[in-house]
């Protein structure tokens, strides 16, 4: 099936279609497979659209037609897509930037409202190192995280966990100070860092060429609401900035 739209057929988002809302635990886990894969968000479109109009046919369910979607979606061996990979790449850096920027700037904003400098000994420096590195690897992670949840989540979430305790610990601990800095300024630049990279985020994971649209006619009388794609796409270009904005604001509201 050709991955473009046709001179009279409008490219839509799959989400808005009746039969992907009746067989939504399916075609979720099928979408999410082929995403894990890199395959491009028009080709998953292709493979759904597949899927309705064999089911529309033969009057069966997904999982009467084709199985189990994980297991279907590996049959299809669709390439990765080395630009998809690379935005995967693009989008956990800029992540896992925005999540030190965060971390940074809101101890900045602590040492600020304290009136004290803000200092980084060793062992926090290699905390905040740790971090990165974790939040960088999660596009390696991702597909084990899925497949065995508590098997991967929890110690990942354990390792998180040791990294910013072990940041905080190691402040109260008698070590000379490698980096010393001017807490408001830093708390106001990490701001701004923080929004721009919620931008490019945002702006990366809303690019046109990856939604996951269907090369069939729009169903009459279906709801055209935002997308999923759209509406997860915005959670981070809000969530990390308020976030900042709230713990900044934490240390000179509490007593």
């Amino acid at each position: 099936m050709d991955t473009t739209a046709s001179g009279t057929t409008a490219q839509h988002e799959v989400w808005h279609r009746p039969f992907v809302k009746d067989h939504q635990r399916w075609c979720d886990d099928f979408v999410l497979e082929l995403r894990l894969r890199d395959v491009p968000g028009p080709v998953i479109g292709d493979r759904l659209a597949e899927v309705e109009a064999h089911c529309t046919d033969t009057g069966e369910s997904p999982d009467e037609a084709f199985g189990d979607p994980r297991e279907y979606a590996h049959q299809l061996g669709q390439d990765r897509s080395p630009e998809l990979t690379a935005g995967v790449w693009r989008v956990a850096l800029v992540a896992a930037l925005q999540i030190v920027a965060l971390l940074v700037g809101t101890s900045a904003a602590f040492s600020w409202a304290r009136g004290e400098e803000l200092s980084y000994n060793v062992v926090q420096l290699v905390a905040v190192a740790l971090l990165a590195a974790l939040l960088l690897a999660l596009p390696v992670l991702l597909r084990p995280l899925v497949a065995r949840p508590w098997a991967v989540g929890v110690p990942l979430a354990l390792l998180t966990t040791a990294a910013g305790v072990g940041s905080a610990a190691a402040g109260r601990l008698d070590l000379p100070a490698l980096v010393t800095l001017p807490p408001a300024a830093v708390a106001v630049a990490l701001f701004v860092v923080v929004v721009v990279l919620a931008v490019l985020e945002h702006r990366e994971l809303t690019a046109d060429d990856d939604q996951v649209t269907s090369p069939l006619a729009p169903t009459p009388g279906a709801s055209a609401g935002p997308g999923r794609g759209h509406l997860a796409a915005l959670l981070p270009a809000v969530l990390v900035p308020l976030a900042y904005v709230v713990l900044a604001v934490l240390p000179w509201v509490l007593p």
